[in-house]
């Protein structure tokens, strides 16, 4: 009989222990959880919402498909994509995400069946220059254009990141700007002074806008109305042989 009372609690004890595992998976199951996706950092699924986190810098682009590791055609298909504020990043037609300037936006994905959130991209667009490259080229420019109108002191900013990017020149704005022989205010002193007024806070301010927007890859021009991608001039002076563009007291090619 003894044994009998012993095998009964046993066989209870051996249930009680087994039941609890059910439970816990359960709860498990309501957990956010983390998942790889290809070329972001880190991406959470909570509540069938993925939501992915990347930076970019200003008017360069990344895949919003690869971000989210989804086929491309698959995402045209079933979702609509959309930015929260266009001014700092946009989505385009082949549904890249563009940097347009410093700040910080969210990429909403939406079923195009019933509206429910199927993702989210948390975007940080960021400058492409530090503050000592915005201090050189706003100087440069200064010293180069300060009395022209803004097309004309952009364009002097496009001229100068083109030699940059140039196998046929140095590879850094410094080492462009300082090479021997190649811009007056260097061998007079006026961009000394420029960097002065900059350090001081007394530096043109449209001369500053356009470094920044020279430095964040902007290589278009808009003067009289008309736009003029400037991505292969390489030159400017009060003449220059075969000029392609003029703008005030500045010839480009």
């Amino acid at each position: 009989m003894k044994s009998k009372i012993y095998g009964l609690l046993l066989a209870s004890l051996m249930i009680v222990t087994l039941c609890p595992l059910s439970v816990s998976a359960k709860s498990v199951n309501n957990e956010a959880k983390t998942v790889t996706v290809s070329s972001a950092t880190t991406a959470s699924q909570t509540n069938d919402v993925i939501t992915v986190s990347k930076n970019v810098k200003v008017n360069s682009t990344f895949s919003s498909p690869k971000a989210l590791g989804i086929k491309k055609a698959k995402l045209k298909r079933l979702y609509n994509i959309v930015s929260d504020n266009t001014k700092v990043a946009t989505v385009t037609a082949a549904v890249t995400v563009k940097g347009i300037k410093k700040g910080a936006t969210t990429i909403t994905l939406t079923s195009k069946a019933d509206g429910s959130v199927y993702a989210k991209i948390n975007v940080n667009v960021k400058n492409r220059y530090n503050k000592q490259k915005l201090r050189l080229m706003s100087a440069i420019i200064y010293a180069e254009a300060g009395s022209e109108c803004y097309a004309g002191k952009k364009a002097v900013g496009i001229v100068i990141m083109n030699r940059v990017r140039s196998k046929d020149f140095p590879g850094t704005l410094k080492k462009v700007i300082y090479q021997p022989g190649q811009f007056g205010p260097v061998r007079n002193g006026s961009l000394k002074k420029a960097l002065k007024l900059y350090d001081e806070g007394r530096l043109n301010k449209k001369c500053i806008k356009a470094a920044k927007a020279t430095l964040n890859g902007d290589r278009v021009v808009t003067y009289k109305n008309v736009k003029t991608d400037m991505s292969s001039y390489l030159f400017f002076s009060g003449y220059v042989s075969g000029m392609r563009l003029q703008i005030q007291g500045h010839q480009f090619k």
